[in-house]
């Protein structure tokens, strides 16, 4: 299988597990918002937050270290090297997982944590879950991958249903239905991996657990430094403006995140893709070349769906939340250069390079901290919007800059260049909204795009083409 078609296989297979979370998340909003008492889902819905924040925390971000270092052990020569990565992984994470357990023994001590024993559980089971998905993963077991999230989705939706519906529980059947889903996918994952295969506690070793530690210890900070990135806005609108400038950002974002929210999709791909080839002969022309495609295909995502926006806002929105639609165009360039941040992310992760990926992520956060509250006040929701523009801008041209020094990573400046005129023509129509300049801004976009993106376009219509049409020789 050659590299591109590589790519898109293991994109598809992702997409597939990504895809029934999301709709399961979707499917559960009605539920929770008909059957649990307000306060009582927001407190739930809270903690869970800190939790996703915390447990890559917890791990010390070892699932990220478990992905790239079992990519390097695929081969059955290295059997051994692979053995002894997860053998040490579990040991960690084991360790780990004990030291947080007395932690919040402790806390419960001083701090009185609701649902105490419904969030260590969660918390145990979220830390082993996690890095079992990245074995999966590192190992190139993607259907696998897909297969489990699958599982895991459909356990939350039928235990949620069951213990809010039948036995009328409370807002803690959502940790409650979490627990569950993550105990099967980590029975699923153990018996199609044969875990016990894999471990041998002759093969825990100081040198092997100092390097998957030197690897994913860098990664914290990145990981706080994103959530800053992504938080800090809300926060700082909330203190200096009020809640309801927060939540008409919060829905601006709605719109502009999701190009993030389907990218993120293609960028697990992008990262495993990257790590597998980053030492093939011809690395920095195909690395190159895949970067701009997926650059160039989002970042056309991205402006079709700015042309599209007036024909559905107002419908979508009430009347409180309207003054959201000047802020969106912005938020969208910020989430073009932020995808072009994650491309070239991918690159230091294949290079093993975290400690860049972390310090360029710390600087972007603390510069858009500085740039809301230096302008917050004069320039209201506007500061948010652009502070986060700057920040992506200027990591991306950091990144860019510093990844030259050790891989010849070209971008098609020409192309780029083009694209960013197109996206300034449509933005200024986008304010003018009227009918027949966004009719107009819509097709003239789609237009520019398929032009844009023309080679793509063909490649993938001639695979589909072949695909068919062995597919119909086969059936003859």
């Amino acid at each position: 299988m050659n590299s591109k078609k590589e790519y898109i296989v293991n994109t598809i297979t992702l997409l597939i597990g990504k895809f029934s979370t999301q709709f399961v998340s979707f499917l559960l909003i009605p539920l929770y918002t008909r059957f649990l008492i307000a306060s009582d889902y927001g407190f739930i819905d809270l903690i869970q937050t800190y939790i996703t924040l915390f447990v890559p925390i917890f791990t010390l971000k070892l699932d990220s270290a478990t992905f790239r270092f079992l990519i390097d052990c695929r081969k059955d020569s290295k059997e051994k090297e692979r053995n002894e990565i997860v053998t040490n992984v579990l040991a960690i994470i084991f360790f780990l997982a004990i030291i947080v357990l007395v932690g919040m023994f402790l806390l419960r001590r001083i701090i009185k944590i609701n649902y105490y024993g419904v969030v260590c559980c969660n918390i145990f089971v979220l830390m082993i879950s996690n890095v079992l998905l990245q074995f999966l993963r590192g190992l190139g077991k993607n259907k696998h991958y897909s297969i489990s999230t699958i599982l895991m989705s459909l356990a939350t939706l039928i235990s949620n249903f069951a213990l809010i519906i039948v036995f009328k529980f409370n807002a803690s059947s959502i940790l409650i239905s979490s627990t569950i889903a993550n105990i099967i996918g980590i029975i699923y994952i153990s018996i199609v991996l044969r875990l016990h295969q894999f471990i041998d506690v002759k093969l825990i070793n100081k040198k092997k657990i100092k390097d998957l530690l030197f690897y994913s210890l860098p990664m914290i900070p990145n990981q706080l430094s994103w959530w800053i990135v992504n938080i800090s806005d809300r926060t700082i609108i909330t203190h200096f403006i009020n809640t309801a400038a927060n939540a008409v950002y919060t829905i601006s974002c709605k719109f502009s995140n999701i190009v993030n929210t389907v990218f993120a999709i293609f960028s697990t791909s992008w990262q495993e893709t990257a790590s597998l080839h980053i030492n093939d002969k011809n690395s920095e022309e195909f690395l190159s070349d895949m970067m701009n495609s997926i650059f160039i295909l989002f970042a056309s995502f991205s402006i079709i769906m700015m042309a599209m926006i007036p024909f559905v806002f107002d419908m979508m929105v009430g009347e409180s939340y309207r003054v959201g639609f000047s802020y969106i165009p912005i938020l969208l360039l910020g989430n073009i250069f932020n995808i072009l941040v994650s491309l070239l992310g991918g690159i230091y992760i294949a290079l093993k390079m975290v400690k860049q990926v972390a310090n360029t992520t710390i600087i972007s956060a603390i510069l858009n901290i500085l740039i809301n509250l230096l302008l917050i006040k004069k320039f209201g929701l506007y500061a948010a919007s652009i502070s986060t523009l700057i920040a992506y801008l200027i990591m991306a041209i950091y990144r860019y800059i510093d990844i030259k020094k050790y891989l010849k990573i070209k971008l098609n400046f020409k192309k780029i260049s083009v694209f960013f005129i197109a996206f300034f023509i449509s933005s200024d129509l986008y304010f003018v909204n009227n009918l027949w300049g966004n009719i107009f801004n819509l097709l003239f976009v789609i237009a520019f795009c398929i032009i844009l993106n023309k080679s793509f376009l063909i490649t993938a219509f001639y695979k589909v083409k072949n695909k068919f049409l062995n597919h119909e020789k086969r059936i003859k």
